[in-house]
């Protein structure tokens, strides 16, 4: 059931997101506050991806376990592309680890 605490915390960093940055300059910024939106970003994944496993039958420590895997691997993406690092081959070993994660979280009972 959806609360009105899980909307706040759903829609919350987005919001924040999107206010910092249509609000500063990347440019001028230091290195750590600069690392604030993809803080922002990675809460926001990992409260929307644990909101979509609650739907399935898993138990709540797999449901954790799974978003924080998700979350990290996208948020890898996202930093690797926003350096301009991110080729085919490193989107190729994201995707390999992903099916390795999938796969393992599938066998063992956490």
């Amino acid at each position: 059931m959806i609360t009105s605490k899980k909307i706040v915390q759903l829609f919350c960093p987005p919001l924040l997101f999107l206010a910092f940055i249509s609000t500063t300059n990347p440019t001028k910024l230091p290195l750590p506050i600069l690392l604030f939106p993809f803080l922002l970003i990675g809460l926001s994944l990992y409260l929307f991806i644990r909101e979509l496993l609650v739907l399935t039958p898993i138990s709540q420590r797999k449901i954790k376990l799974t978003a924080l895997t998700l979350t990290i691997i996208i948020l890898i993406g996202v930093l690797l592309q926003s350096i301009r690092q991110l080729s085919i081959k490193d989107f190729l070993i994201l995707a390999t680890l992903v099916v390795c994660v999938a796969l393992y979280l599938r066998k063992v009972e956490v």
